[in-house]
């Protein structure tokens, strides 16, 4: 009797002490809801903690399947209609935070019915927590076998990676700093060249040197979650709003009461802020801090109450304005002692001098947003609205960097309203009146939100969403760089086409060393020769061309020397290139060649700073159409020409060559 009692009491002190020791791994992630867990993490009944992301707004499911089972176990399947990139992850709050430094393979199995067969393999992508990224690209023919039976997929973690790579058939790429200590999330990423596909997956699970599966741990998502959505400031002022244009030429220009209106505060005005703040998590949150800080000065302080799930509450911040991007923090839980579904939502953060968007948004979006996890790792519309907008065009403008822009666009955005209303008609003049109605005159941008594009929201909930942001771009005034190019059919001169790719996000100029998605160089430039402004005109930077402007032309790296030449303009009324030419002449020995100003409606400064004055292209057409130049030259009977767009010459102006600028041109054998 006296050994079984002391067998129990052995039993006993195991299970105290490990779970003691899962209390201290628990305690690690400060005081966080959750499990440890050593089944495979693909397993079915995890169904709803996968996330997916998508780059064409298709339709995706993930489901638990009873039906398709491996080993006799219920499988988690995908259904799509994507015919591009498709991914899905796990866990969908992106905060595991499990160490694989020391693991040595993810293992699992993949099957899938796809139309259009495959090819390849899939790819995989580990996340740290900083957001830093390891890519794993197969080498072999799995997805293909995928389509037969249940494929296994090993993908090594952790250390000694190019060893293990060349066993497994992979290749990897690392960002620099990437940590195998703290994973935040992992991702499964499968392509297809043909619409739809459904994928199953099954065993999915981390496997040490001894083979032995790694626990993991999974947080809970039933409980509260604080986000600092956005905050409106009292009084906004409105932006610039341009005169009605001339049918002929759409001058961005304030005339009558517009050019007196205010658009900034005073110096020292009294202003606040309406700091919105809202539970998006699924359990009453308990009373916390808030603490608000402006240029490093904290501004206000408060107790914020419990909150019911999706309640939101607003605190009042109170500051003298100062003109000048001075930074804005809002933050709640400042001691860090709630344990929500994320942290990376608890605080606001923007510049106060920051171009104001605003959202019009149809009711019904809200609901399926807020069923689909989002940049931030949160259930909440406003931070998928901040994630998919606002963190993305900053995140953008501070990377695009070009040898002008060091520090990419010195310009930012926030997010300044939000506007919910029960429907957005397909009628742009409808859609007008609401706009008209809601005054969004106040705001630098404006976008709409409806029902009928969720499904596309919703897909790149985690992922850049390349058309909406490109529209946020030209509420900016950045227009589409496409316009500069041309097809051969409408070349009337010599049918060539011109494509100055490879080309931004605004579809066209070019990105450099940037990675995409990136803006274009003459974007990056707009940006920065109209800062400190508010926004309302389009295109006007194009008005920036240097005041003396020179070609230099060559054939096969020799200057055309003594030759005549023809240049052709680009009609902005037509869209085509045709005669007559708009210069003629002779270049110099050295292939140079002046190019004459011509006249331009009148001589004036726009509200943002640029200088409409006579210049090669005339009258510069704001939205680019008129902004292509075509050269013809003919050398010992033969043909040859090239093109210049005026990009490159508010890019020269940016920088700094205002007075005088030399373009290169390298000519081509017609």
């Amino acid at each position: 009797m006296a050994m079984r009692r002391f067998g129990v009491a052995i039993v006993l002190s195991v299970i105290l002490m490990a779970a003691f020791a899962a209390g201290l791994s628990a305690a690690k992630r400060g005081i966080s809801v959750g499990e440890w867990l050593s089944v495979p993490f693909s397993d079915a009944s995890f169904a709803k903690r996968w996330g997916y992301g998508e780059t064409n707004g298709a339709r995706n499911v993930i489901s638990a399947d009873r039906a398709q089972q491996r080993n006799g176990k219920p499988t988690l399947r995908l259904d799509t209609n994507s015919g591009f990139d498709c991914w899905v992850y796990f866990p969908n709050t992106k905060d595991w935070d499990i160490d694989l430094s020391k693991a040595k393979v993810m293992r699992g199995y993949l099957r899938s019915e796809n139309k259009n067969g495959w090819g390849g393999d899939p790819w995989i992508i580990f996340v740290d927590m900083a957001g830093r990224k390891a890519r794993f690209d197969g080498l072999k023919q799995r997805l293909y076998d995928a389509l037969n039976d249940w494929t296994e997929i090993v993908v090594p973690v952790g250390a000694d990676l190019d060893a293990k790579c060349a066993e497994y058939g992979w290749k990897a790429q690392i960002s620099p700093g990437f940590d195998w200590k703290h994973i935040s999330c992992v991702q499964i990423h499968q392509d297809t060249d043909g619409s739809g596909y459904t994928m199953w997956y099954s065993g999915f699970e981390f496997i040490d040197y001894a083979g032995r599966t790694i626990k993991w741990w999974l947080s809970s998502i039933n409980k509260p979650d604080l986000s600092v959505t956005y905050a409106e400031q009292v009084p906004q002022y409105k932006r610039y709003i341009a005169s009605e244009p001339d049918p002929n030429y759409n001058i961005p220009e304030l005339v009558g009461s517009a050019a007196t209106e205010k658009h900034w505060p005073n110096e020292g005005e009294q202003i606040k802020y309406l700091v919105h703040i809202k539970n998006a998590g699924f359990a009453r949150s308990k009373p916390t801090d808030f603490v608000c800080m402006i240029d490093g000065k904290v501004v206000k302080k408060a107790s914020l109450p419990a909150l019911a799930p999706h309640q939101v509450t607003t605190i009042v911040v109170n500051w003298k304005w100062k003109q000048g991007p001075y930074q804005f923090a809002a933050s709640v839980d400042t001691k860090n002692k709630l344990d929500e579904i994320t942290k990376k939502n608890n605080t606001l953060r923007f510049k106060t001098d920051a171009y104001v968007l605003a959202a019009v948004c149809e009711k019904s979006i809200v609901a399926p947003i807020e069923q689909v996890n989002n940049w931030y790792g949160s259930f909440c519309f406003e931070d998928w609205m901040r994630g998919a907008t606002i963190d993305q065009l900053n995140s953008l403008f501070k990377r695009c960097k070009y040898d002008f822009a060091p520090n990419g666009a010195e310009v930012s955005v926030r997010l300044g309203k939000i506007f919910l209303v029960d429907e957005l008609p397909d009628d742009g003049a409808k859609i007008g009146e609401i706009d008209k109605g809601l005054g969004l005159y106040i705001f630098d941008g404006v976008w709409h939100y409806p029902l009928r594009a969720i499904h596309e929201w919703c897909d790149l909930a985690n992922d850049f969403d390349w058309a909406l942001n490109h529209e946020l771009s030209h509420q900016l005034g950045i227009i589409d760089d496409y316009q500069y190019d041309m097809g051969p059919d409408s070349n009337l001169v010599n049918h060539k086409a011109y494509d100055r790719g490879p080309g931004g996000i605004m579809g066209g100029g070019q990105v450099g060393d940037n990675v995409y998605p990136a803006y274009a160089d003459v974007d990056i430039a707009g940006f920065n020769l109209t800062k400190g402004h508010r926004r309302g005109f389009f295109g006007e930077y194009l008005y920036c061309i240097p005041y003396k402007n020179t070609l230099v032309l060559s054939i096969d790296g020799r200057p055309l020397a003594d030759k005549d030449i023809e240049i052709y303009q680009k009609s902005m009324y037509t869209g085509k290139i045709e005669a007559p030419p708009v210069f003629t002449g002779k270049t110099d020995a050295e292939g140079r060649f002046p190019l004459a100003n011509r006249p331009v409606p009148k001589d004036f400064t726009t509200a943002t700073g640029c200088t409409l004055h006579a210049n090669p292209w005339g009258y510069p057409d704001v939205v680019g159409r008129n902004g292509l130049f075509l050269i013809r030259t003919q050398v010992d009977g033969k043909w040859y020409y090239g093109f210049i767009d005026i990009g490159r010459f508010v890019c020269e102006y940016a920088r700094g060559h205002k007075d005088n600028a030399v373009y290169s041109v390298k000519l081509m054998p017609e």
